[in-house]
């Protein structure tokens, strides 16, 4: 009397249950590679739309205007002529110095902000206390980053030196558009206001920094065209323009190479997975092979018992795979 391919699927299902505990580890590394996969691409579609979503926040206006060396008369000129047709604009001052704070004594080197006026066009500045943003324009202080506090042995309230000028911090700085956090892992900042760079007496001849502009433009105004016309001036003038568009294409690329480096890691340890269930699934078969004999005598034929093993096969490995990506979700969503 010949079974039924039910019952020899269940046969062959019953009588392996002990062989497939041992396939739960190969599998397992399937479920690893896929979850790595899926939660690597989540991830970078998830930070590329945030940065197309938040580009302007990112740069801290529509243009950014960048030289090595103090910006020429000329390039005054054309800033104030901008602001006079109603475009506005804030300078950005950046140097390293030492900070020493008062009444503790300690020093540190740190990063100094110097900014203008109205920057950042976009975002907002969150300060602890909350809204001391305001106080940089209108008053001799600083806001620094929590950590600096922890180097100098100071708190809100003490006194800052920097170069031969002081200040008062007056805020620690939770989040500053236009500015990446991962800068202060390299040098706590330190932000004052543009007008008292000169006091510092610390950007005389030789002295390095980095300066800035950042301009903002009508909602109805593309960026790359309005600055086509004055890029010939302002390139001879050794500056570097980044408009909005090109600080989001630029990060996209970079966000999105380091999604592919990240993505072959994962591939890879796919792969080691698949041959360590491909070896898997060979010791399986042959230590099954008594059982085969018992199918082939209840009536299988060899291709009733070649689709039994590989939907089991299949099975496990659709398993492996489902639990992956809801791993990789979930790691996503954590």
């Amino acid at each position: 009397m010949r079974a039924s391919f039910g019952t020899l699927f269940q046969l062959a299902w019953r009588e392996s249950r002990t062989a497939r505990r041992r396939l739960l580890l190969y599998m397992s590394s399937i479920s690893l590679g896929v979850a790595a996969l899926v939660a690597i691409d989540s991830f970078a579609a998830n930070v590329q739309a945030s940065i197309k979503d938040q580009s302007r926040n990112l740069l801290g206006g529509d243009i950014n205007l960048r030289a090595r060396q103090f910006f020429t008369p000329r390039v005054d000129s054309i800033l104030d002529s901008l602001r006079t047709a109603g475009v506005p604009s804030a300078k950005v001052t950046s140097f390293a110095s030492m900070a020493t704070s008062q009444p503790s004594g300690n020093t540190r080197l740190a990063q100094i902000r110097a900014v203008g006026d109205g920057f950042p066009f976009y975002g907002e500045v969150l300060t602890e206390p909350a809204g001391a943003w305001a106080r940089l324009q209108r008053e001799r202080v600083a806001m620094v980053d929590p950590s600096i506090l922890v180097g100098l042995d100071a708190q809100v309230g003490d006194t800052l030196s920097i170069g031969y000028a002081k200040f008062v911090i007056a805020a620690t700085i939770v989040n500053i558009p236009g500015d990446p956090g991962i800068a202060a892992t390299i040098g706590p900042r330190v932000f004052i206001a543009s007008q008292y760079v000169g006091e510092t007496g610390l950007l005389g001849l030789g002295s390095r920094a980095e300066y800035e502009a950042v301009v903002k433009l009508p909602e109805d105004v593309r960026p790359a065209m309005w600055v086509a016309p004055l890029r010939p001036r302002l390139e001879a003038a050794n500056i570097r323009i980044r408009t909005v568009q090109e600080n989001e294409l630029d990060l996209t690329d970079a966000i999105s190479q380091l999604a592919r480096f990240l993505g072959v890691v994962g591939l890879i340890a796919l792969l080691l997975g698949g041959i360590g269930v491909a070896s898997g699934v060979n010791a399986f078969v042959q230590k099954k092979i008594d059982t085969v004999a018992v199918l082939r005598c209840l009536g299988a034929s060899s291709g009733q018992v070649l689709f039994i093993y590989l939907v089991q096969a299949a099975a496990m490995g659709f398993l492996g795979a489902a639990v992956g990506v809801a791993l990789g979700v979930a790691i996503q969503f954590g």
